[in-house]
């Protein structure tokens, strides 16, 4: 009987990955960064007001990501 690979391990399994997983680590900085604006006395109004203009950026460069992904040919 074969055991079963555990959900951690499921993560990380098929295709061999070269190179720094840069979107791994950028989502741990923004997690990180955003957790120490809420421990700086005021950061948590100081984030209500940006929030929205963060959001916004991040929504629109995911529409120009999606437009240029559907118009650039794919290579062969």
């Amino acid at each position: 009987m074969k055991k079963r690979p555990g959900r951690l391990w499921l993560l990380f399994y098929g295709r061999q990955r070269r190179g720094v997983p840069w979107l791994l680590i950028a989502v741990v900085v923004g997690v990180v960064l955003l957790g120490l604006t809420f421990a700086v006395p005021g950061g948590a109004d100081v984030w209500r007001s940006v929030a929205p203009i963060v959001i916004g950026v991040l929504l629109l460069a995911a529409i120009v990501a999606a437009i240029a992904a559907m118009l650039r040919p794919r290579r062969r």
